[in-house]
């Protein structure tokens, strides 16, 4: 479940890393280094009880992944769940803490009344780049990324709204607001990467053995999940 969300939360956080890419927002400041507070605080003991009651195996050395590796899933677990807005931050931040090569830290998830949902955070340039190894990009597109972060002074925060949901492994997203630092991108910049984006979630959760999402939605209060997932990671 930890690597679903981190994946899911991509469909937002990528939106400014391509940004970033093409050149769009360079010389972001430094100095501008909180995101912004959404009011949702993360807490290790939901994710304990999230494992006790999904019967979730944490198999990992000392309870991390090896910085030589990439983690491994066995076994499934057929989950039809609703999962918190608190819960999926505190998951976010369980799993930064467990996997060091997540490009994102310090998130806040809040899914709203309307069904919309908020995401702020930092974004870890470098280690994004790098992310994109893993998930098959070819080495002419990851080195002209690298030539891009060259331009931007430090980790970006972010903050996006919008709706997203997964229907078969295949994701839909429509991103409506997304700022850096505290700039307000235009929609004409957000819209064309929406695709690309999805592309990128599609090919993350393909990597995660037994991961099926038969759907996922937004739903007042947080997400809901039909699917089945590993329920082991080592």
């Amino acid at each position: 479940m930890k690597k679903i969300l981190f994946s899911l939360l991509l469909i937002f956080v990528l939106i400014i890393g391509f940004l970033s890419y093409i050149g769009v927002v360079p010389f972001i400041s430094p100095l501008i280094t909180k995101p912004k507070d959404l009011g949702i605080k993360a807490d290790p003991a939901l994710v304990a009880a999230f494992d006790i009651a999904h019967e979730m195996k944490n198999e990992l050395p000392d309870g991390k992944i090896p910085a030589d590796r990439e983690p491994e899933y066995e076994g499934s677990k057929k989950l039809d769940i609703k999962v918190s807005s608190a819960e999926i931050t505190s998951i976010l931040a369980y799993w930064k803490n467990q996997y060091s090569k997540s490009p994102i830290r310090d998130v806040q998830v809040r899914i709203n009344d309307d069904g919309t949902g908020e995401v702020s955070g930092i974004l870890e340039l470098s280690t994004a780049i790098m992310l994109a190894k893993q998930l098959d990009y070819s080495d002419e597109d990851i080195e002209k990324g690298k030539s891009y972060v060259k331009y931007v002074a430090g980790d970006l925060p972010f903050y996006m709204t919008g709706v997203a949901n997964v229907k078969n492994n295949q994701v839909t997203l429509s991103p409506t607001t997304v700022e850096i630092g505290r700039v307000a991108l235009p929609e004409s910049l957000v819209a064309p990467v929406s695709s690309a984006v999805a592309d990128v979630i599609e090919r993350r959760m393909s990597k995660v053995t037994n991961l099926d999402v038969q759907e996922l939605t937004l739903e007042p209060g947080g997400v809901h999940l039909v699917g089945t997932i590993p329920d082991t990671v080592k």
